[in-house]
């Protein structure tokens, strides 16, 4: 029966094989018409760059003589209902548009430095039943590739001329990195940047050209002797199997003379609250604000000091596309405005540019109401202390988005929510209230000159009640309040940090749930009341910004509670007292993930770090673990994949796994170290749809760093190391 199973599963698999292999033609033209398109190539180059080059000389075929393919059902075509490759109307063959696809990758492979690179083609023609299908193949002989030997800038202009030059060592195109002219367009794009931010406000990228030079200058210098030109000669024969380009930026010829002129920030006229039946005089044409920042209000919706100090273009200051840029990321950030139009004019006379910006108000305030609706459909997902496996919540939110007419933010929230079996009886009840208000800037005594490394600063204060009610087995009631900051030096980088940071738990057991510590006895290390009062920061950053297809970003987080008050006010800890609730810990996690992305593939690599340590308090003696809702845990889509979330470990143990059948067996702990390894990829297209694939792969676990006083045996870091000294006996 075995074997039966078997050889029936491999004959499966063939016949989904063959069908996914074999090539479906619908509606085809009489004659002759393209089927398929190749690329080889003849000549030495890395796999890699070969598979990236062959998808882009692909893209240069003509449209006539693409071939597009996707999977569909070819009904009433063999296979008939199993899906396959299926083209539809094909392009008859038209030789022409051939020819101009080999002219358009000689271009795209000269464009990306292999400037002597030839390309043939072949044809060849295949019968299948009445159809004559043609395929192509190019044959590609790239030939050297050409280096960047020297970047040289010719600015008639000194000023110009300083500013290139003196930046030079910016340049994208690095000596000796291949020729390609995504980078020289590249290089085009920072100059112009550099220009714009020095008040060369009418220099464009059309502006600036590229001229590109394969000879060798070096033996055309008059001033040098017969022998000098016989060393270069030998010196250039050396090294003619890789030739070098030199690379000069200019102005293009024959542009405007005020494209060498230095502009300065005229005047900046705001109307803040301008509605759709407004009209807005200045607009048209006059420009009468010639020196300063004016602020006009139709409505007095906001304070004009507010708006002034979000306005980074001052005026008197040469013109800079950055100030440009980040007044009008000051507003859209906001999102206190739906609206937001700008107009210039430029005065030739005063070499200045006035504005007038136009910004319309969004509502000032908003209310909604969601319904949500959950279901537990797998049994085995609810622990003994759960509750049911249906639950219906609804959310009350109201915003108000102008504060004090300064774009200040306070939204209140409202949650209640029940849950029950078979929609017979209520098992819990939720309900929990948000409130927290949003300052769109940093509210903190920090210096003027400081306040620059502070951009797109929030101070965010929240204050949060819950209450949750486990009918018979507890009640449990919190409170959160914290005062913090979010804000981004750069735009690749950013910090939230809450220097005040309290939570409050109060846990109320019920009648199952005494009766469940009688099997379950470290229950009572997870479920009990807890205060926490200190800090936590987190720091994002990309470190590869200019490169799309690698990119490596990493994360911080730290926090802490009562170290210091707790050894400060240790008598108030005990039992009784004031802090007897008070949790004292620090924990910290670090996570590193690079994501390389190719066209039809990307890979992921991650790790992850985390500790925590808590001490004890005049209430919790012996060895002590974090607060649970502080804890580590595994399992899960984002985690663990193996495994449900909170399934995994702890350490070695088995307690939870094989306690009352594992009804009650989620998973806490004081270290976490992980790594994933993710690779996906596309499949292939249906119906439009591309179909993509993973091959990934997750090591890690979680421990405590003791075993709770022998409660936990084998759930401790220390018994990681002991395996480890197993393995190297």
């Amino acid at each position: 029966m075995n074997y039966t199973i078997k050889y029936s599963f491999l004959g499966t698999a063939l016949l989904t094989l063959f069908a996914i292999s074999c090539t479906v033609v619908k509606k085809a033209p009489r004659g002759a018409f393209h089927f398929e398109n190749n690329i080889k190539f003849d000549g030495s180059i890395a796999k890699e760059q070969e598979i990236e080059l062959k998808n882009s000389l692909l893209t240069q075929i003509e449209d006539s003589v693409q071939i597009r393919v996707a999977s569909k059902i070819p009904w009433p075509a063999f296979p008939f209902i199993i899906p396959v490759q299926v083209i539809e109307k094909p392009t008859a063959y038209n030789k022409a548009a051939v020819d101009q696809s080999v002219l358009n990758m000689k271009n795209l492979m000269s464009n990306i430095g292999y400037r002597k690179a030839s390309i043939q083609y072949d044809t060849s023609s295949i019968i299948f039943k009445t159809q004559r299908r043609i395929k192509t193949v190019f044959t590609v002989q790239p030939g050297p590739r050409y280096l960047i030997d020297t970047l040289l800038y010719f600015f008639k202009d000194s000023i110009l001329q300083s500013l290139a030059s003196g930046k030079s060592e910016n340049a994208i195109p690095s000596k000796g990195a291949p020729f390609d002219f995504n980078l020289i367009d590249g290089e085009i794009n920072r100059l112009t940047d550099i220009f714009q931010n020095n008040g060369f406000y009418k220099i464009n990228k059309e502006d600036i050209i590229a001229e590109v030079d394969t000879n060798y200058t070096e033996i055309y210098d008059v001033s040098i002797d017969p022998f000098e030109v016989a060393s270069r000669l030998a010196a250039i024969q050396s090294r003619k199997n890789q030739p070098n380009i030199r690379v000069a930026f200019m102005l293009r010829p024959n542009i405007d003379s005020s494209h060498y002129r230095a502009y300065k920030v005229g005047g900046l006229t705001i109307y803040p609250d301008v509605k759709a039946d407004d009209m807005v005089e200045e607009l048209d044409s006059t420009f009468e604000n010639k020196n300063e920042i004016k602020v006009i209000s139709k409505h007095q919706t906001f304070n004009d000091g507010f708006i002034k100090k979000n306005i980074v273009m001052q005026p008197g200051a040469y013109f800079r596309r950055e100030d440009y840029s980040k007044t009008l990321n000051n507003f859209n950030k906001l999102g206190t405005w739906q609206n937001i139009n700008i107009a210039n004019k430029v005065d030739e006379n005063r070499r200045a540019i006035d504005y007038v910006m136009s910004l319309q108000p969004t509502k000032k305030q908003y209310f909604g109401i969601d319904l949500e609706g959950s279901s537990i459909i797998n049994t085995s997902q609810l622990s003994q202390i759960s509750s049911g496996r249906i639950g219906v919540a609804t959310n009350f939110t109201l915003r108000n988005r102008n504060i004090s007419k300064r774009a200040i933010q306070l939204e209140n929230s409202l949650r209640t929510g029940i849950e029950f079996n078979n929609f017979r009886k209520i098992l819990s009840g939720e309900t929990s209230l948000t409130n927290r208000i949003t300052i769109p800037w940093l509210v903190a005594p920090v210096s003027s000159g400081a306040k620059a490394f502070f951009q797109q600063a929030k101070t965010i204060a929240s204050a949060d009640f819950s209450y949750i009610n486990r009918f018979r087995f507890f009640n449990l009631n919190t409170f959160n309040t914290f005062f913090g900051y979010d804000w981004k030096p750069n735009p690749n980088t950013s910090w939230q940090i809450k220097p005040i940071n309290f939570e409050y738990t109060r846990f109320k057991p019920d009648s199952l749930f005494l009766e469940s510590i009688k099997n379950f006895p470290l229950l009572q290390y997870t479920y009990n009341n807890g205060l926490i009062f200190g800090t936590n920061a987190l720091f994002n950053r990309n470190i590869t910004p200019n490169n799309i297809n690698n990119k490596t970003l990493i994360k911080f987080y730290g926090e802490g509670s009562g170290i210091l008050a707790g050894a400060l006010f240790y008598n108030q800890t005990k039992p009784g007292k004031s802090l007897s609730n008070l949790y004292r810990y620090f924990k910290f996690d670090a996570e590193i993930k690079h994501i390389r992305i190719r066209k039809d593939n990307s890979t992921i690599f991650r790790l992850y770090a985390g500790a925590g340590w808590a001490f004890t308090t005049g209430s919790r003696k012996g060895q002590v673990s974090l607060p649970f809702f502080k804890s580590f845990i595994a399992g899960g889509p984002n985690s663990m994949r193996g495994w449900p979330i909170r399934k995994l470990g702890i350490g070695s143990n088995v307690f939870y796994d094989t306690v009352a059948n594992g009804t009650f067996n989620d998973k806490y702990a004081d270290i976490q170290l992980e790594g994933n390894i993710e690779h996906r990829f596309n499949l292939f297209p249906f119906y439009g749809f591309m179909m993509r694939g993973t091959v990934f792969t997750d090591i890690g676990n979680i421990w405590f760093r003791n075993d709770l006083d022998g409660g936990l045996k084998n759930a401790g870091f220390t018994a990681l190391t002991v395996e480890f000294e197993k393995i190297k006996v």
